[in-house]
Parts: C-alpha cells; structure tokens; sequence
C-alpha cells in the first residue's frame, strides 16, 4: 500500500535497526510525492549524513544516473561507468550507493547490464531506482528490489496551465454519455492543441535565452563559431524538452485513467484527487474489464512514442482504442 514519505523513513530506521537493510529499492509514485527529495532522506539516514539532495550526493562523488541526452534514454554505457563508480566511492558508514533517477528510461540493454549489479551487488552497496512507472521496468529488475510506493503530501499536486486545459478536455469527455471514434478524434485534435502550444512555450522561452546569448557575444571576435554551436545546443534542449513535457501530459493521461480502473476496484487514493468526480462518471460508463483495456492502451501508447514511429499515427490509434 503507499505511504507518504514520514512513514517510509520510519520503515528504514526499523529495517536498519533490525539489520535488514536490502541492497535495492524502487521508489515510485507521482512526480508530486518527490521520489527525488525522499532518495535523499534515505541515503543520510544510512550513512548519517545531512545532504541536502541528491545533487550534494553527486557533488561528493557519488553515482546519480538521470537521462540527459536528446533521446532522454539511460544507455548502458552509462549503467557501466555506474557500476565503476559504486566500486570506487564508499560513505563513512561503509556503504557505497548508487541512485537512478527516472528509471524506467534504462533501456533494454541497460536495465540487462544493470541486473548483474542487482544480482551480485559489491558489499554493502544500496541501489536506489526511482521512476512514476515502475511497468516500465524488466520483470526481472522488478524481482530483485523491494518496492516503496510513495504518496503525495495533502495538496502537494500542482498543475501547470497546459495540463489543466488537458484536464478541462478530459473532464469535457467524462461528462459524454457516448463513445465513437469522432468524440475520441475530437479529444486527440484538443491534446494536440495543448502540446503545440507547449512547444511554442518551450520555443519561445528558449529563443530569448538565445537572443540574450547573441547580445553579449554578438561582438567577439569568436562569436560565430560559439553562437553556432549554442543555436544546434538550443535545437536540441528545445526538442529533449518537448519530449519530456510530453512525456509529462502522458503520464497525466495514465493518471486520468488509472484513476477511472481505481473506481472500479473500491481504491481509496487517486493520482488526481481534484477531478474524482469526473473520472467516477466515466467509470460509470465502462466495466472493469474495458477500462482495464483502455489504460493498457494509453501504456502502448506511451511505449510506442519512444519509438520511431509517427507521433500522428501513434496518437490516433491511441486515442480511439482509450476514448473510442
């Protein structure tokens, strides 16, 4: 059952105290629940130290793997020069840690390198995953580690301009008494206005930093070649954003829906408490089953945008077997 942060702290000081501490957690949950901030919490419990995020770990030289290329993919190069480092770095307690940030963006060959970690872990080592979808992650990485599902703090979720005019649509739907494949068509042509004009804001946004960099290099005698290189770098920060906001509004959508088969089962907490009344009309609508099927659908449909198919296409088809 998921738990909010206080009460996976006290869970690890019991585990700790009773010396079964494991050598692999996966903490997942909503962005909202701070996956990040409570890795943190962890490693200063274990190693009695007082950091205050995960980038003060990095600072000190410990391995904290995240996404950082256009693609947003963790290689398995990267998994490799991981596993270098946790050799290499041990704390004052003894332990040696390592933290992947947004797990479930290893690819296939990286979370396979990655389980050798897992499997044969050097002594006293504790491996932290973090990801909002954990389904994402090999079955057999998913055996090997114990889960901590984390919950929000009471009106932690925000949301942003663009992901309540998401919402809006969504709630729009829920309130139809019919399903086709126009009303699912009408849904995608409204989530495709709210990412075009995301990436407008992202453009935007990107396009006066650059501006910005003009002005003040504008007049070096080596400007051209460093404005050239930061103009591909500003192309490519627009584009790797755009995906990870994408991948954001995908994640609102699982949300949405997992929220409708939450319904269905009598859960007692939603990702988005805020639109309950919304998702219980829809779930009226469809029994276990189907709404079971139209959130495999949307974790497709995610899957499938990580790929190099038609992001049109993909979203078409997508949208009717949800929405349809």
């Amino acid at each position: 059952m998921p738990f909010k942060a206080d009460r996976g702290i006290e869970l690890m000081k019991k585990a700790i105290q009773l010396d079964r501490l494991a050598h692999a957690y996966l903490i997942s949950g909503p962005k909202e629940a701070n996956r990040e901030d409570f890795a943190s919490r962890i490693l200063n419990l274990i190693a009695g130290e007082n950091c205050a995020s995960l980038d003060d770990w990095a600072h000190q030289g410990y391995p904290i793997i995240s996404p950082e290329s256009k693609s947003r993919r963790i290689t398995i190069e990267t998994m490799r020069e991981m596993e270098r480092m946790i050799h290499l770095k041990a704390g004052p307690s003894g332990h040696k840690f390592g933290v992947i940030v947004d797990a479930e963006r290893m690819t296939v060959q990286a979370q396979n390198a990655f389980l050798k970690t897992l499997e044969e872990p050097p002594p006293g080592t504790v491996l932290l995953l973090l990801t909002g979808k954990p389904q994402e992650l090999l079955p057999t990485i998913l055996s090997r580690v114990i889960e901590m599902p984390l919950l929000p703090e009471s009106g932690a979720r925000k949301y942003s301009d663009h992901e309540r005019k998401l919402l809006a649509l969504l709630e729009k739907h829920a309130k139809l008494n019919s399903s086709s494949m126009s009303i699912a068509l009408g849904l995608k042509a409204g989530f495709e206005e709210v990412m075009d004009a995301l990436r407008d804001d992202i453009e935007g946004d990107a396009e006066d930093d650059f501006e910005k960099e003009k002005e003040m290099y504008g007049k070096t005698t080596d400007s051209s070649a460093y404005l050239k290189g930061k103009e591909e770098h500003m192309k490519a920060l627009i584009e790797a954003t755009y995906l990870q906001q994408r991948d954001a509004m995908l994640d609102l959508l699982l949300a949405w829906m997992g929220d409708i088969v939450r319904h269905k089962v009598g859960a007692e907490f939603f990702d988005l408490l805020e639109y309950s009344h919304a998702t219980k009309q829809a779930a009226d609508r469809w029994s276990i089953d189907e709404a079971s099927k139209r959130l495999r659908t949307l974790r497709k449909l995610e899957q499938h945008l990580h790929t190099n198919v038609s992001e049109n296409l993909a979203l078409e088809v997508g949208f009717i077997e949800a929405f349809g």
